[in-house]
């Protein structure tokens, strides 16, 4: 720095800034962050908290994506796994923009029909919240793809992990992509997304994988694994090591 003039360097930062400006604005990843919440329920009335999302949240969701407030939406039932019996999420590119529809909504189902939101509450009377972002998967960096092939079925993984070491667990993730992708297909996966906590409970990390249909989801996944013990056997172990142990959900997608 010391060997160019004063007059020459801000002559260049003049220059270079506004086109490496212009580059970051440009090559900046798109984001994508996930508002969770997933729900306890009674099993014998869950089917009426069904029906009051596709009557109620529905339409006050769609309308939502439609605005461009939220990306996507999502309505879940379980299928197989742990406690929660339902789960609600909708996308946005920034957290403001999670925290701000997520508000709206719960403002707009109150005055479309309040007795159905405290119907919702009291058959759902627990629920856990989680933020997510997303960190890989198969739509790219950083992004979900929520406009491409329809899913009825999905598989997800959460993963409690070394909070010192999940870091690393996303870098191997990362190289595990190309077989994830090498799985995605007609009969196999329509996607699959790799996504770290932000806010809420235990786990820190998030594998969730979609298809047509179970059968297709789980054959593909356990072929997934075969491959990745075969060709990535110590970056496998070394991932199982960070993320240690992990909660699985089967999860029938209904919207």
């Amino acid at each position: 720095m010391s060997k160019f003039s004063i007059s020459l360097v801000a002559l260049s930062a003049l220059l270079v800034l506004p086109l490496a400006a212009r580059a970051q604005e440009e090559e900046a990843p798109s984001q994508s962050f996930v508002y969770a919440t997933y729900f306890e329920c009674e099993t014998t009335d869950q089917w009426l908290v069904d029906t009051i999302v596709e009557t109620v949240y529905k339409p006050i969701y769609d309308a939502a994506v439609e605005d461009g407030s939220i990306s996507a939406w999502g309505w879940l039932a379980h299928h197989t796994g742990g406690k929660w019996r339902r789960g609600l999420y909708h996308i946005a590119p920034t957290v403001d923009a999670l925290l701000d529809s997520s508000d709206a909504v719960c403002e707009k189902v109150g005055e479309a029909n309040a007795q159905a939101a405290r119907q919702f509450g009291e058959i759902c009377p627990a629920h856990d919240d989680y933020i997510w972002r997303a960190v890989s998967g198969s739509s790219g960096a950083g992004s979900i793809d929520v406009a491409t092939i329809p899913s009825k079925a999905g598989v997800s993984m959460y993963m409690v992990c070394d909070m010192a070491k999940q870091g690393r667990a996303d870098e191997l993730m990362a190289e595990f992509a190309t077989v994830y992708n090498s799985h995605v297909g007609p009969g196999k996966l329509t996607g699959w997304s790799w996504l770290e906590h932000q806010v809420g409970g235990e786990y820190r990390r998030l594998l969730a994988m979609r298809g047509a249909d179970h059968k297709a989801v789980l054959a593909a996944w356990g072929a997934i694994v075969d491959e990745l013990d075969e060709k990535h056997d110590a970056a496998s172990t070394e991932f199982s090591e960070i993320c240690y142990t992990h909660q699985d959900y089967m999860w029938d997608i209904v919207h």
